[in-house]
């Protein structure tokens, strides 16, 4: 078995840190190497791991446990076992997040730099997403949209987090997003899926760009786009944001492993 490890100082609420790790979809669609997320029938990542002409690829059931330190997630696969054990250790202005990635199977004498950089991508992952974006109180849903869907902020992951514990996955594929942006692959994608409120997600197969997006009928609830230059987020609550998404949409280029979610039993 390898084991690889490393240690990501944090300066960000312990809270902020837990909301990220507890998404676990939307924590694992940020692992490099993830080329598709299904949440039919359990939590699924296909990742393929590159190593010079060969691609060790497997699709892993992940199943996820927690305790008051630790958050261990745990991939078995056809052709491996991966786990992932994340332990917190709280300071006064800051949080030591130690991860330890484990794994077993086909390659692993081959997969020693792999690893290492899988695990160091995850966790300067975990330091982006919860350093920019702090715990806030929930807000009350007064956009049209109303219900759930409104109360979605990317800048809360908690509210995200319970928007995805209320959907179901009804696409997932590799698509490409050229000069239009964004707004490009949401009217591909309106083209087949008919439900008025869709959560659109999509990150590149090295895991350096992703994007979220929160729609209703053809109008930007909330967008999130990361690149390696930063992270930028924002809720549309008036005409001068809707202006502002549009534009960020527009940023958007690339080829990205996308997955879409429409709640279930209403919004």
């Amino acid at each position: 078995m390898k084991r690889k490890g490393t240690s990501v100082k944090i300066e960000a609420p312990r809270e902020s840190i837990e909301a990220v790790l507890g998404d676990v979809p939307g924590f694992v669609t940020n692992w490099p190497y993830v080329v598709r997320v299904s949440r039919r029938d359990g939590l699924k990542a296909e990742i393929m791991m590159p190593r010079f002409v060969f691609r060790f690829r497997d699709t892993y059931s992940i199943e996820y446990h927690s305790d008051y330190n630790s958050h261990i997630y745990d991939g078995r696969g056809n052709k491996g076992h991966l786990t992932l054990v994340v332990t917190l250790k709280e300071w006064q202005k800051y949080v030591d997040v130690v991860l330890e990635l484990s794994y077993k199977g086909k390659g692993e004498f081959w997969l020693g730099k792999i690893l290492q950089d899988f695990v160091e991508k995850v966790g300067k992952a975990i330091k982006e997403l919860a350093e920019s974006r702090p715990i806030k109180a929930p807000e009350p849903a007064t956009t049209p949209g109303g219900g759930i869907a409104a109360g979605v902020d990317f800048s809360n992951p908690m509210s995200v987090a319970e928007f995805l514990s209320k959907s179901q996955m009804v696409h997932s594929g590799l698509h490409i997003v050229g000069e239009e942006g964004l707004l490009s692959l949401i009217s591909e994608l309106r083209s087949t899926i008919k439900d008025r409120v869709l959560y659109i997600s999509g990150i590149t197969n090295d895991g350096a760009n992703s994007f979220k997006v929160l729609l209703e009928g053809s109008r930007i609830l909330a967008i999130e786009y990361r690149n390696p230059k930063g992270t930028s987020a924002m809720k549309v609550e008036s005409d001068e944001d809707a202006k502002k998404a549009v534009e960020l949409a527009s940023e958007v280029r690339g080829t990205y492993m996308t997955n879409v979610w429409v709640p279930v039993g209403g919004v």
